[in-house]
């Protein structure tokens, strides 16, 4: 089973248990894919529905950031960054302005070797053919990287308005 929801929130179990009774008491038909020490991969019907009813509520100080996922990939640079720019040819509208956010380590196709961060969100960008704005963008290109099931390593790709996202902790993407 995929998932298209993503819930950081303060590592510990008790506070684990805490965020998954107030995601369950606010979204219902939530179903937990799997969960990590402070995240937790969630299907629901429609993730961006989700953050809305999310964002409408207030939340527990425990929950760090909400995230809406588009598409579930392999963790490959050039896999990533060739999904990114379809998603941002389809949904940024050429007049807007955008950034990409990376969380986590991609890896090189080719030699399968981690890809410095700077370096992935680089080809990521060239992708896209729309304005970049580090400071004030109207889009994000969200890449987070997870492991499912403790093993398995994936890309997880947002390409979505900034107030899509949910970040309570910072306050930033």
């Amino acid at each position: 089973m995929s998932f298209n929801l993503i819930v950081t929130h303060e590592h510990g179990g008790e506070n684990y248990r805490a965020v998954l009774s107030e995601l369950r008491r606010l979204l219902g038909e939530a179903v937990v894919v799997d969960a990590g020490p402070s995240i937790i991969l969630l299907k629901v019907g429609d993730p961006y529905k989700a953050v809305e009813e999310l964002k409408s509520a207030s939340l527990t100080p425990l929950i760090y950031r909400v995230v809406p996922v588009d598409r579930v990939l392999d963790p490959f640079v050039e896999v990533v960054a060739e999904e990114a720019g379809r998603l941002a040819e389809e949904r940024i509208p050429a007049d807007k302005t955008y950034r990409v956010t990376l969380h986590g380590r991609l890896y090189w196709r080719e030699t399968r070797l981690p890809a410095h961060s700077s370096d992935a969100v680089r080809v990521i960008a060239e992708k896209i053919n729309r304005k970049v704005s580090l400071t004030h963008p109207d889009y994000v290109v969200y890449v987070r990287c997870v492991k499912l099931y403790h093993r398995r390593r994936l890309a997880t790709l947002t390409v979505a308005p900034v107030d899509k996202i949910v970040s309570l902790k910072s306050g930033k993407l």
